[in-house]
């Protein structure tokens, strides 16, 4: 006679940890049964004949556990489990022997200090602040058996919960040395004088270098002003100038109106005399 037995577990992370370590870890599935300390072996499958048509086409492993029955008593349960990646979390399904069967989801929850705070479920001790992992079981297993399965499984994910936050500690540790570190690389970088970061910008061949001493002659109708204005104008040449072409000279009074010159050219036709007289 099997029993039903729900449960969920609520584990608050520590500050510093972010959401995309903890997901990492969960959808590293051989990582997963690693962290288990009950497990002794594993090995990839294929799905099952028992698997349903929506466990088909996930990942499954053959998993060994080591079990202490009672002291001084240990034995080894195999089974198969498997895993099914969702964008916040983890579900996975275990057959094991004697029609136990457990299903599994792990979510990952929460808000970080810059993100929006969101409304949390009541009643289960849901942390107000920072990120969580909820664990939610539902377990079919032998009435007799429950409430040793169901103690085992809860100790067996507290160590496993606990490895996970200790292994997301040292994934963000790292990462946040390397940060320091380029950024340490970056400064050096900049601030050596040799660095090529601050060189002279290299020119194509032809061009002279910004430090040469040629100078150029501009065109004399140019007033000082414009001279001040142009590039080499402290005797250096930055870079070959061509001198504007001259411009349309200009009137200094305003030219002459095209009508009166009309009637002038009108009134000496006029005066005169015709050649055919």
């Amino acid at each position: 006679m099997s029993k039903r037995t729900v449960f969920t577990t609520i584990t608050a992370l520590p500050a510093g940890i972010t959401r995309d370590t903890v997901l990492e870890t969960l959808h590293n599935h051989t990582e997963m049964i690693d962290l288990n300390p009950l497990v002794i072996e594993r090995h990839p499958i294929k799905a099952p004949r028992k698997a349903t048509p929506e466990e088909y086409h996930s990942i499954w492993y053959h998993v060994v556990d080591k079990i202490n029955y009672f002291p001084g008593y240990q034995g080894r349960t195999e089974f198969d489990v498997c895993f099914h990646d969702l964008k916040i979390g983890l579900q996975t399904h275990c057959y094991a022997p004697l029609g136990l069967d457990i299903k599994d989801k792990w979510t990952l929850g929460g808000t970080l200090p810059h993100e929006p705070k969101e409304p949390v479920e009541i009643g289960i001790g849901v942390p107000k602040e920072g990120l969580w992992l909820r664990e939610d079981v539902d377990m079919k297993c032998n009435i007799m058996a429950t409430s040793f399965v169901k103690r085992t499984l809860k100790k067996a994910h507290a160590t496993l919960v606990e490895r996970l936050v200790e292994k997301a500690h040292l994934v963000e540790t790292d990462l946040h040395n390397n940060r320091l570190e380029e950024q340490s690389s970056v400064l050096s970088y900049y601030s050596d004088p040799k660095s090529p970061g601050l060189a002279s910008p290299v020119l194509s061949p032809g061009f002279p270098p910004p430090n040469t001493q040629d100078t150029i002659a501009y065109p004399d109708h140019m007033s000082a002003h414009q001279k001040l204005d142009r590039p080499g104008s402290n005797g250096t040449a930055p870079y070959p100038y061509s001198p504007p072409l001259p411009t349309k000279p200009r009137y200094s009074q305003p030219p002459p109106d095209p009508r009166s010159e009309i009637l002038a050219f009108k009134v000496f036709a006029a005066a005169s005399p015709d050649p055919s007289s």
